[in-house]
């Protein structure tokens, strides 16, 4: 009797903290929200930085580790389109906002057909960088801190306009929260890794990056359950 007592309050004690994992999660523009098995999630402000991390999937809990096995994003991303060239023997590439924009500070790079750099650029003030000769071009990438990337084949005689998401967007990889329930509407997130490798000893390596990440002063996130109002109609 005594085993059977025990082992449903092991059982009960679970619920609440299963119970927790549904609904919205927020501070300022940061957020995760649970519906069901899946969760979409906003978070920015790790180690300092300005950028945030998005991405969706499935999660798994396990003791204080929250598992995010991510999938293609549905939100924006990154995308581009091919204009005629303007110039002979040369590639112009035009990084854009979401408003179109020109987007100066934005690291350009064309490769080879095995990945071998050819030439980095950082576009200017007009969001533009030149490249020539373009014989040798199979590749051109564009990446920049708080916006998502984006890694394109070359079109000999095309120049590219790229239109810029922002966020760090993570897709098929799965990600790990350290997390901790302050009560019953705050959890805290300290982000562990964006690209989770299970080894051997996968408690092993949690215990690793958790002291990698305290280590270099990453700061837990803290996030507050949002309600929203029921409206009664009459």
């Amino acid at each position: 009797m005594k085993k059977i007592l025990l082992l449903a309050g092991i059982l009960l004690w679970g619920i609440p903290l299963f119970a927790q994992l549904d609904g919205t999660y927020k501070i300022g523009a940061d957020s995760i929200a649970f519906s069901g098995e899946k969760v979409t999630f906003r978070i920015s402000g790790f180690g300092g930085l300005s950028s945030a991390h998005v991405g969706e999937g499935k999660y798994e809990l396990s003791g204080d580790y929250l598992f995010i096995h991510t999938t293609d994003y549905s939100g924006d991303k990154t995308n581009f389109e091919l204009l005629d060239g303007s110039k002979k023997d040369t590639c112009v590439v035009h990084t854009v906002s979401s408003q179109n924009y020109a987007v100066q500070g934005i690291l350009v790079e064309s490769r080879t057909k095995s990945g071998k750099l050819i030439s980095g650029k950082v576009t200017g003030n007009d969001g533009k960088v030149f490249f020539t000769p373009c014989n040798k071009i199979a590749s051109i990438s564009a990446t920049s801190l708080g916006y998502n990337s984006i890694s394109l084949d070359y079109t000999p005689g095309k120049d590219y306009q790229i239109r810029l998401a922002e966020n760090d967007i993570i897709e098929n990889r799965t990600v790990v929260f350290k997390i901790n329930f302050i009560d019953e509407e705050t959890l805290s997130l300290l982000m562990l890794t964006e690209d989770f490798k299970t080894g051997k000893n996968r408690d092993k390596e949690l215990q690793k990056l958790e002291k990698r990440a305290r280590k270099t002063n990453k700061l837990d996130k803290r996030l507050k359950k949002v309600y929203i109002p029921y409206n009664r109609r009459n």
